[in-house]
């Protein structure tokens, strides 16, 4: 490791933040590296957080958009250093295992990522960390993010990393509160296979007159809600067979010899079978969106969606949904010999055409909020 910059978001943290500032002295005037910043972005703090921080002659910036992810993005964005370091000012993690991180940089790996819990060897001291969160939340959203990523991490909100700059930048990043340590971890894992978590230990923090900034039930549900629309492509496709196994079901009770076919059962066929091509589509949809943002690859999905642009989606559903028509015409006409098959077919096209035009409208949007 040639350098490295140590970034620190900063929300009134006086009591904390000279404990952290003097520990990082300590552990980098052990290590051999050339050039190494410490950043402070201040948040908004309105104590002396930041008089304290300049007694230690560490690079200030401030970030007037309140947030952790908000914090972090502009801290980063300012890091000279090759690898960059992240954790909060509270001295809830304990700077002095930061050589631990700087260890595993010069072994090679592009990412590291702390664990606090004990199925990875990691601590929590008593009091460190609220029961809930301990037992039921980081548990429950890293599972969840394992489960619709597959990253291999244990701890995807454990505020003590370490990586590459040059690995960061190849994403996007769009998250301004807590859920940015999801975002920025899923991320990082899937732009390098060089990558490791490592036992640290979690602290309780140095705060006596402040609470903490992180809001149980609001930023709990902001990453919950963000893990499921990024990752929502197995349930989408788990919905979607479950409303199609439906819509057979009473499929094969309508009565064909209706010539009108609008019995209650045809009814309900139609509705349980558009709604499982909506969730077909919303899947592929969030396949191509979680793509787009960095959170997946697929190279197969982006050739696809490369060849087939807003023009010639547009021109491909035009075609399909006149050939559905005319297959729900056939019914009554019987131009093509297919009986009953002719309703099934000419719905799946229908559903298919309107649903490829708002799909490629849809991910259309999104390159131009990507390019913006």
């Amino acid at each position: 490791m040639k350098s490295l910059s140590i970034v620190i978001p900063c929300l009134n943290e006086e009591e904390g933040i000279s404990f952290c500032l003097e520990k990082i002295k300590r552990v980098l005037q052990k290590e051999n590296i050339e050039k190494t910043e410490i950043i402070i972005v201040d948040n908004g703090s309105t104590d002396k957080s930041i008089e304290i921080a300049q007694e230690f002659n560490v690079k200030i910036i401030k970030e007037n958009k309140k947030g952790y992810g908000n914090a972090l993005r502009t801290g980063i964005k300012h890091a000279s250093g090759e690898f960059v370091a992240f954790a909060d000012a509270d001295d809830s993690y304990d700077f002095l295992e930061l050589n631990k991180f700087i260890q595993k940089a010069n072994e090679g790996y592009d990412v590291i990522q702390g664990c606090r819990f004990k199925k990875c060897g990691g601590n929590i001291h008593d009091g460190a960390m609220p029961f809930s969160h301990r037992y039921f939340g980081n548990p429950f959203l890293s599972f969840m993010t394992k489960l619709f990523f597959g990253i291999k991490f244990n701890d995807v909100y454990c505020g003590f990393r370490m990586f590459k700059k040059s690995i960061y930048e190849k994403n996007f990043y769009f998250s301004n509160g807590m859920e940015f340590a999801v975002e920025n971890i899923i991320k990082l894992f899937f732009s390098t296979k060089k990558y490791v978590e490592i036992p640290i230990t979690l602290h309780r923090d140095k705060r006596k007159n402040t609470i903490s900034h992180l809001k149980t039930l609001s930023d709990g549900f902001k990453t919950l809600k963000f893990i499921l629309l990024q990752g929502s492509q197995i349930p989408s496709l788990i919905l979607s067979a479950i409303f199609m196994f439906f819509s057979f079901q009473y499929y094969h009770k309508v009565d064909f010899a209706d010539a009108s076919y609008l019995d209650s059962n045809f009814l309900i066929t139609v509705a349980f079978f558009f709604a499982s091509i909506q969730f077909i589509f919303f899947s592929l949809y969030a396949n191509l969106a979680s793509i787009y943002l960095g959170f997946k690859k697929n190279k197969l999905l982006l050739k696809i969606y490369k060849f087939l642009n807003f023009n010639q989606a547009l021109l491909l559903s035009t075609l399909l949904l006149i050939f559905s028509i005319f297959l729900l015409i056939n019914i009554k006409l019987e131009i093509l010999n297919l009986g009953n098959y002719s309703l099934i077919i000419g719905l799946t096209i229908l559903g298919v055409s309107i649903q490829l035009i708002m799909n490629v409208l849809i991910v259309s949007i999104l390159e131009f909020f990507k390019k913006n």
